[in-house]
């Protein structure tokens, strides 16, 4: 036995090399699941204190006649008390001339531009226009509306492009705006902090 183990030393170095490996691999996977679950664990408790801060602290600023109001889109079918509230959340991610981010909700039209005070989201920039685009929530899917067709903006899916006009085109986790110099990250969550 002792001849034979000799003679088949290689075997006996592969096997272990090859489980020396396996428990390598296994310490890399098992770092990075533990890391994805701590991003996504920070994640809701973002979603979560953004969607009760903006609960109890946000008002309706485009009331004016002068600013743009949000759009009239009806009551979502299907709900007895006729309620316009949704249960997701949009994550912004800016890039550009500033680097931000945001956790809005939709059902309240979210306003983009470059003019403070007329915007939720500020993106400062001469190609910009003073209010560029709405995010809004229509029978529970998010849209997005270009309310300047004089300053252009596009929508980026994989690698498919298109411009944005003032209709309104759904928005996916995954979709990249494009509004001037800014590049804007798209990512839909529930109230819990999954991603939809």
């Amino acid at each position: 036995m002792i001849q034979f183990l000799k003679d088949r030393w290689y075997f006996i170095v592969a096997a272990i090399i090859l489980l020396v490996v396996f428990m390598i691999v296994q310490n890399i996977l098992k770092s990075q699941k533990k890391k994805k679950e701590q991003y996504q664990q920070r994640l809701k408790e973002q979603v979560l204190s953004e969607a009760l801060k903006n609960s109890r602290t946000n008002k309706n600023v485009f009331a004016g006649n002068d600013q743009a109001a949000p759009l009239d889109l009806g009551t979502i079918p299907g709900r007895p008390d006729g309620a316009r509230g949704g249960r997701i959340v949009v994550q912004l991610a800016v890039t550009g001339e500033k680097t931000d981010l945001y956790v809005v909700k939709p059902e309240e039209h979210v306003l983009l531009g470059r003019t403070p005070g007329m915007n939720k989201i500020v993106l400062p920039n001469e190609n910009v226009a003073q209010q560029q685009c709405d995010v809004f929530l229509h029978h529970e899917q998010v849209y997005v509306r270009n309310l300047n067709p004089t300053f252009p903006m596009a929508l980026r899916r994989k690698k498919q492009q298109t411009p944005v006009g003032d209709k309104g085109i759904r928005i996916l986790t995954g979709d990249l705006m494009l509004i001037g110099p800014y590049r804007i990250q798209v990512t839909l969550m529930d109230y819990e902090g999954n991603i939809v």
